[in-house]
């Protein structure tokens, strides 16, 4: 990077006098979605797929050592990471100046907290800034203002003048220009705002929050199983076919043939198994898929916030190809909180939480309460197949916590008072899901597959059992119960394409509540065997070489420290 001494990078703040304020920044929101989803029921999975994590983050580095950095965030369920990433570069010395909307400010601050003791001087190194004000809490209603108010933030940090937090009044002082922005790479019109701006002189990283492997796949070379331009076949299509791009990118995106997928550190893959599961909406995906390869083309470099421990084959992969592209990749996961000390801590409200897992503990004993989360966006579309595996758990005397978050979700009545009388079971409509998987009563998390779940339940010790959905979920499972060893995946409550053979496998799902309630039940079997035993110390090691990350001369700790350098 050539600009200075300074440097950039995506961070959130603290509360301790700091604040930030997340929003979301991307292209327009689809004009319409089908099956009569309204845009605020589908909004979280549009994001999901726009923005994945956080949108950006510019900081530059003082001469004395100090820096000021600048971020975009989406959504709550992907505040994490970031905000972990800015707690380690604060702890070395910088000051990261985060740009947001109002309405993640309490998530990130919180966040922020998690990562020191009270009192640190790291926490007074993070500046969160609210570029407008707003009690609105739907994104979609924040979109707007956050395109508008970009440009004018960005340049006031170029132009090194004193930035106003709109939601808190504070004002923050001068700090040197960003030497680099950090983006997620979605974010294709603040990519563009912001080369207008300093044109070459700022470097613009990728911040891309997933697996390397799926990076592979739906934005590297068909070579390497990938997608490669998927805007120009798109193109090609429309041309040989007379048609509107807009109109025919998500037919190509989801045309499967029964092609075999060989992407570098995944088990081979028809086509067809990357979508496992009809959805309860449609949301337009190739403009995404359009839009992130090329800001993948034309930004400087891309930090990534997997664990090398956890694909090594996948992230060596993407880094080389990256390479041919003169762009560095930094893999800088695992990003996930102290599970000790300051924290993370649960909240007065989480308190039954605790009084629960504590009570399953004394009366069920270690490893034997079963965390169901299908994350915020993600739920079954046939009920009846969450009603068979919650009768299992009843019936088999597994304690569990079903956490029902998304807005798709549906629990009956009648299920709602069988979890409440079973006397082992907690219902739930969100949950501090690092608490849970960090307790001792809890063994293992029956989870969509979200990279963000699959490492803190690595991190945690937690094996799996995988109920895949859509974008990187599929491959994931793949890769955790083939790879790894480390999960079970429920076959059997595929539906769609998803009722299709699997590569490798003589047998196709029955698409029956029967079917899934004898798949369930031999799991469960299986959980208490030597099967779940191996399973369970598989993870173990790998917990123990993701810790090693960011230990001194770790993975993860070298390709910050790369980064730091690149931007002096």
């Amino acid at each position: 990077m050539a600009h200075q001494d300074c440097l950039g990078i995506f961070t959130l703040t603290h509360h301790h006098g700091l604040y930030c304020t997340p929003v979301a920044a991307f292209t327009a929101p689809p004009r319409s979605f089908k099956n009569h989803v309204t845009a605020h029921e589908t909004l979280p999975y549009f994001l999901h797929r726009i923005l994945w994590n956080v949108l950006i983050s510019c900081w530059s580095r003082c001469r004395a050592g100090d820096s000021s950095g600048v971020l975009i965030l989406d959504r709550p369920g992907h505040v994490r990471p970031i905000c972990v990433l800015a707690g380690r570069i604060a702890a070395e010395g910088n000051v990261v100046t985060i740009l947001m909307a109002p309405n993640l400010l309490e998530k990130a601050a919180s966040e922020i907290s998690d990562q020191f003791p009270s009192g640190h001087e790291g926490l007074l190194r993070i500046r969160m800034v609210s570029m407008f004000d707003s009690p609105e809490t739907q994104i979609f209603q924040l979109i707007k203002p956050f395109a508008e108010s970009y440009p004018a933030a960005y340049e006031t940090l170029y132009q090194q003048k004193p930035i106003k937090c709109a939601t808190t009044g504070r004002i923050f002082e001068a700090a040197p220009a960003p030497a680099a922005v950090v983006l997620d790479f979605f974010g294709v019109p603040q990519m563009q705002a912001t080369r207008a701006l300093s044109g070459a002189s700022v470097s613009i990283m990728a911040w891309v929050t997933g697996g390397a492997s799926a990076i592979l796949r739906l934005f590297g070379p068909e070579s390497l199983g990938g997608l490669g331009d998927f805007g120009a076949r798109i193109d090609a299509e429309a041309q040989r076919s007379g048609e509107n791009p807009g109109e025919i990118g998500d037919r190509v995106f989801k045309h499967t043939e029964g092609k075999v997928i060989n992407v570098p550190g995944l088990p081979p893959m028809y086509d067809w198994e990357f979508f496992p599961q009809k959805l309860p909406f449609e949301a337009p995906v190739s403009p995404i898929v359009r839009g992130g390869y090329t800001f993948l083309m034309e930004c400087d470099g891309i930090i990534i916030s997997t664990a090398e421990a956890y694909e090594t084959i996948s992230v060596k992969a993407l880094d080389s190809y990256f390479a041919t592209l003169s762009k560095p990749l930094y893999a800088v996961g695992p990003l996930l909180p102290p599970t000790s000390e300051y924290g993370p801590q649960i909240a007065p409200a989480d308190v039954i939480f605790k009084r629960f897992l504590d009570e399953m503990h004394a009366q069920h004993g270690e490893h034997s309460v079963v965390f169901i989360s299908f994350g915020t966006v993600f739920w079954p579309t046939v009920g009846e197949y969450v009603d068979e595996v919650v009768e299992a758990f009843i019936e088999k005397t597994v304690p569990f916590i079903l956490c029902h978050a998304s807005p798709f979700a549906k629990i009956s009545k009648e299920l709602s008072h069988k979890i409440e009388n079973s006397g082992i079971g907690m219902l739930a409509t969100w949950s501090p899901q690092q608490f849970i998987l960090n307790h001792l009563a809890t063994g293992w998390f029956l989870t969509h597959g979200g990279h963000g779940g699959i490492m803190e339940a690595l991190f945690s010790g937690v094996p799996l059992i995988c109920w895949p959905f859509d974008a990187d979920q599929p491959s994931a499972a793949k890769h955790l119960t083939q790879n790894l060893n480390v999960a079970f995946e429920l076959r059997e409550v595929r539906t769609g394409l998803g009722l299709k053979p699997s590569y490798g496998s003589d047998t196709t799902p029955a698409g029956t509540r029967q079917a899934v309630g004898k798949e369930i039940r031999e799991t469960i079997d299986q959980l208490r065997t030597h099967v779940g035993k191996e399973k369970r110390e598989n993870v173990e090691r790998l917990k123990a070489e993701m810790t090693k990350a960011w230990e001194k001369d770790g993975p993860a700790r070298r390709a910050l420290a790369s980064f730091l350098k690149s931007c002096n």
